[in-house]
């Protein structure tokens, strides 16, 4: 991943978090990035590594929302299954397709 698609990405997020006016969703967001290198190329792969176990809503390059649990994290791709919408199926998605991962966070 590129440095201008990783700069995409901090955008993007850092819009999320303004959109939806939460001060405390801001900051629990700047906690969870300062943990993650964003500088690395594998910034993303860390990001949903990180959150194995949870559920996730994964935005695709083609604009198409993927959300489920993770349940492996490999070097070119991500499964997921308990898909929203779709409770039956698993998802095998190719990391260099993710633009954004997006994790839910219990309020304080």
């Amino acid at each position: 991943m590129s440095i201008t698609s990783t700069r995409r990405v901090s955008a993007a997020v850092i819009a999320l978090c303004l959109a939806f006016g939460s001060g405390s969703l801001v900051t629990h967001m700047r906690a969870q990035v300062a943990q993650i290198d964003l500088s690395s190329a594998e910034s993303l792969r860390q990001a949903i590594e990180q959150n194995t176990g949870n559920r996730v809503k994964l935005k695709l390059t083609s604009g198409q929302d993927l959300e489920g649990q993770v349940s492996k994290v490999g070097s070119h791709a991500v499964s997921l299954t308990e898909l929203s919408g779709m409770e039956f199926f698993d998802a095998t998605v190719r990391l260099d397709e993710v633009a954004a991962v997006i994790v839910r966070r219990a309020g304080k």
